[in-house]
């Protein structure tokens, strides 16, 4: 059965929302999206999903789309993007998922699956929390790459 912590209280909010990465609500019409007449997230700022593989699948989307963006194929670039400084202490956010991919902030990201899955995980722990992020198991990440729809190297070359 597919997990979800849809709207439960007991979870960060990205796990309440099946949306660990904590894409912000947009018009994309993304599989396994709640639609925003049902969206139960506060003032309806975040994406909610119906299952938590679906809010990782979102990430893995975005994250492959923002890479392929000029100016964001470096952790630098992808994070300043990503979670802007208005928002996040974006330095802070840089060092903590280069320290975790590792690789250097401003190296060429190198999309594989491994890659794409080691970034998401970084991401989903600034994002929520250590205790939060733990939830979610490397079947979760498995079962979002299953859904993803795009074709990425399984392991560096």
């Amino acid at each position: 059965m597919a997990k979800s912590f849809l709207n439960n209280p007991n979870y960060s909010r990205g796990l309440r929302n099946n949306n660990p990465g904590n894409l912000v609500y947009t018009n994309i019409t993304w599989a396994g999206k709640v639609p925003k007449s049902l969206n139960k997230d506060a003032n309806q700022k975040f994406e909610q999903f119906y299952e938590l593989r679906y809010g990782i699948r979102a990430l893995m989307r975005d994250l492959i789309s923002d890479v392929a963006k000029p100016g964001q194929n470096t952790l630098i670039g992808l994070i300043h993007s990503y979670a802007p400084a208005f928002e996040n202490d974006t330095t802070a956010y840089i060092n903590s998922v280069a320290k975790s991919v590792g690789i250097s902030p401003n190296a060429k990201i190198e999309l594989t699956e491994q890659s794409l899955v080691v970034m998401c995980k970084a991401i989903i722990y600034v994002e929520n929390g250590a205790a939060n992020a733990k939830l979610i198991t490397d079947a979760d990440y498995n079962d979002a790459l299953a859904i993803l729809g795009k074709n990425l190297k399984k392991k560096k070359a």
